[in-house]
């Protein structure tokens, strides 16, 4: 019942409809994003932040950027240009524990999925969890779709690294 009256406040909230990445409708898009954390039954239990993204820039600019935050150590990052978006997820503090781990999965699984709908939200689940372990390991992992690129790596330059995921528009 949790999760129907989340999802009702949402649907209320955000405008619906479907989601194209190349026809950018940012509270779309993140609406989708909650849809896939609320329908994803690793995800739906977990607590996130309800923070509809903001614009942090300007009407005149040529690329629009917006910004919202799932937890307080995942923040999510959009630049649209030419109906075209790139998506950047931060994780800091670098996730430590299994919960940590879940809770960034999540959020990046639900991203991917909804930016980028060639694979379910729990394939992106998986997906993701490779990126994690690979980029522990070799400091940088990429795979590719037809239309997207997913990366992550680590900044190891600050005292606290953190982790990043990005995906970008292919062309």
């Amino acid at each position: 019942m949790k999760n129907f009256t989340f999802g009702c406040v949402l649907s209320f909230l955000l405008l619906p409809g479907a989601v194209y990445a190349d026809s950018m409708n940012v509270k779309a898009l993140y609406k989708k994003m909650l849809d896939n954390i609320v329908d994803n039954v690793q995800c739906n239990e977990q607590e996130f932040t309800l923070e509809i993204p903001r614009r942090n820039s300007d009407n005149e600019d040529v690329i629009q950027l917006y910004a919202t935050r799932f937890t307080n150590s995942v923040l999510v990052n959009f630049a649209i240009e030419n109906n075209k978006v790139g998506i950047n997820i931060d994780v800091y503090p670098m996730p430590k524990t299994p919960d940590e781990q879940l809770i960034a999965f999540c959020v990046v699984s639900a991203v991917q999925a909804a930016i980028d709908p060639s694979k379910t939200t729990n394939e992106y689940m998986k997906l993701g969890s490779k990126m994690y372990s690979s980029t522990l390991k070799f400091g940088r992992y990429e795979y590719q779709s037809k239309k997207y690129e997913h990366s992550a790596y680590i900044d190891i330059k600050s005292q606290n690294p953190t982790l990043h995921y990005v995906i970008d528009s292919i062309d």
